[in-house]
Formats: structure tokens, sequence, C-alpha cells
């Protein structure tokens, strides 16, 4: 074996372990894009859902209010408003989900799925954690979501949810008496969560790889 051969031998080897460094680099680099770019897509959707909650309350509700006369319309809540919204967008985005996950909702349609109940507990367990992220394998496949605590932050949602007989007659006609009551001001009573499935990113990012 000759002098030549050997030296040949070993670029070809030094050739080899730097192109699998460079695309195991690549590979992570691109995957690390696609959770990025669908973290942005849903953070965008959670910003659309506090952006129409904040609008429900101060531009819808306070003509609605007006025409209640102690009765209970539904369009009045920011947590209906945001979900309903989200939902017309579902329709044709059906990538999109989102959901006000609650642990005892008003609302039989938020109550909390058990991994989404353990995200709940993580904010009330942790009062300076404003967001978590991660990732779950659904049968779609792998699908992204962010979460944001739900807290009561003001008496005013105590007069629906503090005690049965405080609450709207309206409200108990359309939900009862079994749920959504003894919130307490201060508590997180659920997540905002966002999923977006990232099946179409990571695919993008094999194909570029």
């Amino acid at each position: 074996m000759g002098l030549r051969f050997k030296f040949n031998l070993v670029l070809l080897a030094v050739f080899l372990a730097g192109f699998g460094v460079a695309g195991y680099i690549s590979n992570d680099l691109l995957q690390r894009q696609a959770r990025e770019r669908v973290l942005g897509e849903a953070r965008l959707v959670m910003e659309a859902a506090l952006a129409i909650r904040g609008y429900t309350v101060g531009q819808v509700r306070p003509h609605l209010i007006e025409r209640m006369d102690g009765g209970f319309l539904p369009q009045t809540i920011p947590a209906y408003a945001a979900t309903e919204t989200l939902a017309e967008l579902h329709k044709k985005y059906p990538d999109y989900d989102y959901k006000e996950a609650t642990l005892n909702p008003t609302n039989p349609r938020n109550r909390a799925a058990d991994w989404e109940a353990d995200l709940v507990n993580v904010f009330r367990n942790r009062a300076d954690n404003r967001e978590i992220s991660g990732q779950r394998d659904t049968p779609t496949g792998p699908t992204l979501y962010i979460a944001h605590p739900i807290r009561i932050e003001t008496p005013a949602c105590l007069s629906c949810h503090g005690t049965p007989a405080a609450a709207p007659p309206g409200m108990l006609k359309v939900y009862g008496t079994a749920n959504g009551f003894g919130w307490k001001l201060q508590e997180v009573i659920g997540a905002q969560v966002v999923s977006v499935p990232m099946s179409v990113p990571l695919e993008n990012a094999g194909q570029a790889f």
C-alpha cells in the first residue's frame, strides 16, 4: 500500500467525518428553524386571542351590558368571544387549535383534558411562570403547543363565578349551578392553549436537508 493511497484514505476519512458532522449540524439547524416557525405561528394565534379578549372587555361588553336588563349574554364574556372567533378561524385553518382549558369550567366544552390539566397545575404551582411550550405526539403527528395561565385578576369575575346565588339567573339557566363556581381572586383556574401541528414544517425541513 503506497503512501499516496494511504494519504487518500486519510483524506477520505476526514471528508466523510466532516460531511457527517456538517449533515448533523445542518439537520439540527433546520429542525430548530421549523420548530421556531411553528412556535411563532402559535404565538401569533395566542396574541389574536388576547386581542379579542381585550376588545370584548373594552368595546363590546360595555354596550351589551346596557341591553341585558338583568339577563345574560355569553357574548359579553371575553373567553367566549375568543373561543368563538378562533373557532371560525379553525374552520378555514383546521391545523390551528385554540382552547381555554379550565379545571372547573362553566361551559363543559372548556374542560381541560388530562395533559392540559397538567399545564394548569404547573401554572398554579409556579406563579412566576407566564408561558409553557412543548411538543406532544397526536394521532396526526407531532404537535407543538404554547400555554398561558388564566388567572382571576379582577373581583368582577367573581360576580359570576363566586357562588351560584350571586350569579346572573340567565347564566344559571344556560349553564346550570354545578360547575364554574368557587373561583378565588388571583387563582389560576385554567390555561389558554394554542396547538399547531409540526408535520408540514418538519417535512419541509427534511426536503431542505
